[in-house]
């Protein structure tokens, strides 16, 4: 006790144990009030936990017409193992995924709307980024969306374009790439392989695309101003 004064104190382990606590209540499926139905599995968790870490599912609570109810969410379009990791850093703040989960854990922490998660395993995916993968990374990124981690791997493949070149998903490029192998420090005409590769890269947009030349020939023309 403080003489003339007030009591403080700060409990250090209480957030850590409590924390642990909560986690092992989940596990346990103790005073648990949300069933997550995951591509068949089921998984149980606290409503105020998953809510105060998604903003997605704080919208789906939010919006239950049955709030002291037990709260089912199903998705069918996510892998178990990478929610189970989002699950865990919700009540641990710790995350751990092996390399061959995270584009899993990414696509769910981009479903639930967990920004800070999703850029990590972004920011771990391109530092796993290498010539060989580049474009199926790149495949990726453009079907989440990211147009952050897009513009990084854009600017990779661009100075990386010679080695990238010699791959045959380089040709699979979409046509707004053009503007990539033309920039200012890539020198079209001096440069025989990367000449051939944008000649087959235009006949297979004209052949299997079915793009109008005049359209890439323009698209050529813009990315030269």
């Amino acid at each position: 006790m403080v003489p003339n004064g007030s009591l403080n104190f700060e409990d250090d382990q209480f957030i850590e144990s409590s924390v642990a606590k909560l986690n092992a209540l989940r596990k346990s499926g103790q005073f648990c009030d949300v069933k997550l139905q995951v591509c068949g599995h089921e998984m149980l968790a606290h409503r105020a936990v998953l809510a105060c870490c998604s903003p997605f599912l704080f919208e789906i609570f939010n919006s239950d017409g049955e709030s002291h109810g037990i709260s089912h969410v199903r998705f069918d379009d996510l892998n178990p193992e990478a929610v189970e990791i989002l699950l865990n850093y919700a009540y641990t703040s710790q995350l751990k995924a092996e390399t061959d989960l995270v584009k899993d854990v990414y696509s769910a922490a981009r479903k639930l709307k967990i920004e800070r998660v999703k850029q990590v395993c972004g920011d771990y995916l391109m530092s796993k980024i290498d010539a060989q993968s580049c474009i199926s990374y790149r495949n990726f990124v453009n079907t989440m969306g990211d147009w952050r981690l897009l513009s990084k791997i854009d600017h990779y493949i661009q100075e990386h374009l010679l080695e990238i070149s010699e791959q045959d998903d380089f040709l699979k490029l979409p046509r707004l790439n053009l503007e990539i192998m033309l920039e200012e420090n890539v020198s079209l005409p001096n440069n025989g392989k990367l000449y051939t590769k944008v000649i087959n890269w235009v006949q297979r947009s004209i052949w299997e695309n079915g793009e109008n030349l005049d359209a890439l020939m323009e698209e050529v023309s813009l990315a030269k101003e």
